[in-house]
């Protein structure tokens, strides 16, 4: 073999890894959750019983004095569409929900919202193989 076929098929086993990886190239971070959020009543569901179906919060903070839990699924992909959706708790001192937030841009999500912010339809399904089932931790 000379210098520049060995130089050739090097180049060509780069080329072939990086087109590999661009085009499956997906990082999920947080744990799945299901997206309805009917369950959850003020000053009644309790911060053991957001434990107890969630698990631990990916993310612990405090707005205006109130602390706060944030639960968070993040499917970020390097080519094509990422998808995010997150439900932050809002915790009075008596450690119930004071209030309650829920974003999402995963298409099962946003079609299933009303103009009044309540859901219309079904929760959201497990990432299926097209969606990164694969990356799905729980």
């Amino acid at each position: 073999m000379n210098f520049h076929s060995v130089k050739l098929r090097k180049a060509f086993a780069i080329l072939v890894a990086g087109l590999a990886l661009t085009t499956s190239a997906c990082v999920t971070s947080g744990k799945y959750f299901a997206s309805d959020t009917n369950w959850i009543k003020a000053n009644k569901t309790r911060q053991e019983d957001v434990r107890g179906l969630l698990g631990a919060p990916f993310m612990v903070g405090n707005s205006g004095g109130s602390p706060t839990w944030t639960y968070g699924f993040y499917r970020y992909k390097l080519l094509g569409e990422s998808f995010t959706k997150e439900l932050k708790f809002y915790w009075n001192a008596d450690k119930t929900v004071q209030s309650y937030a829920f974003n999402s841009s995963f298409p099962d999500d946003v079609g299933g919202i009303s103009s009044s912010g309540s859901r219309t339809e079904r929760p959201a399904a497990p990432p299926t193989e097209e969606r990164g089932a694969g990356d799905v931790h729980r």
